[in-house]
């Protein structure tokens, strides 16, 4: 009796991909402000002091769905920074016009698998909430 092979591992996944329709002013706010307040996945760690043009506390919020409320938290608390990652693009582009509409400077965009942010961009010890 032969035994079964071992099942080839797999990566853990924060999420399941759900693309959806993008309104047409999803569709501008990523056009229009990503370079602004997206950043971009890599498999570098960021520098978030040069991101952000400042050093503060830094909460990370992980699948912030349309945004509202991270963009809520984020109005209240000007001398924190926020970095939301979601990877439902409509959810993103709302939370980019929100950071337009309310004039955030203290709130960035991920578009990317958390796992992976988490373990290749964010910095050991460099987020005060999550």
């Amino acid at each position: 009796m032969t035994e079964p092979s071992p099942k080839p591992h797999r990566p853990i996944r924060s999420f399941v991909r759900r693309e959806g329709r993008l309104t047409a002013g999803q569709q501008r706010a990523l056009d229009a402000l990503w370079p602004r307040f997206g950043i971009e996945y890599s498999e570098n760690m960021l520098d978030l002091a040069a991101i952000f043009g400042r050093s503060a506390p830094i909460t990370l919020e992980i699948g912030f769905g349309n945004g509202e409320s991270l963009a809520q938290m984020a109005q209240a608390a000007p001398k924190r920074d926020f970095i939301g990652i979601e990877v439902h693009r409509p959810g993103v582009g709302h939370l980019l016009a929100r950071i337009e509409d309310l004039g955030l400077g203290n709130l960035r965009v991920m578009c990317h698998d958390a796992v992976e942010v988490l373990k290749h961009q964010i910095p050991p010890g460099s987020l005060d909430r999550v």
